[in-house]
């Protein structure tokens, strides 16, 4: 076989396991965010650029009062990251997260996807809100 198919075959290969790697970290968070679920409404943010400083995705949970009551953040440079929880927004406010506010413990992108989780959250909030409904049949 010639020099250059074996290099074609060699980078066809590392392809192919870069993108099962990718496929077993997105199903690995995806799980790590249905567990989630158990603490309250779930919202996930994406931040940050993705070869300037990485790219962080933090996925919250509200309870009905729009406070964070569970956290966790996934980011790094390689398929092998995992998500690890994010103490530093618990007991915080969706509206606080939103605003412009530092919040200490975190990195510009994972503040950054903290903040795009809490507009997501509260633009779901609102939108799901009943109105009543008349129920009576015009006779």
């Amino acid at each position: 076989m010639p020099t250059p198919m074996l290099l074609l075959a060699a980078v066809v290969a590392g392809w192919l396991v870069q993108l099962w790697l990718s496929y077993r970290q997105s199903m690995s968070f995806n799980d790590d965010v249905r567990r989630l679920r158990h603490s309250g409404t779930v919202s996930v943010g994406a931040g940050g650029r993705r070869y300037r400083g990485g790219r962080a995705f933090v996925a919250l949970a509200y309870d009905e009062r729009g406070v964070v009551r569970d956290a966790i953040c996934l980011s790094g440079f390689s398929t092998a990251a995992r998500a690890k929880p994010l103490p530093a927004v618990l007991g915080l406010r969706a509206h606080q997260l939103q605003g412009q506010r530092d919040v200490p413990g975190l990195t510009g992108a994972q503040r950054e996807a903290a903040r795009q989780s809490a507009a997501l959250s509260l633009a779901g909030s609102t939108s799901t809100t009943s109105t009543p409904v008349d129920s009576t049949v015009p006779g």
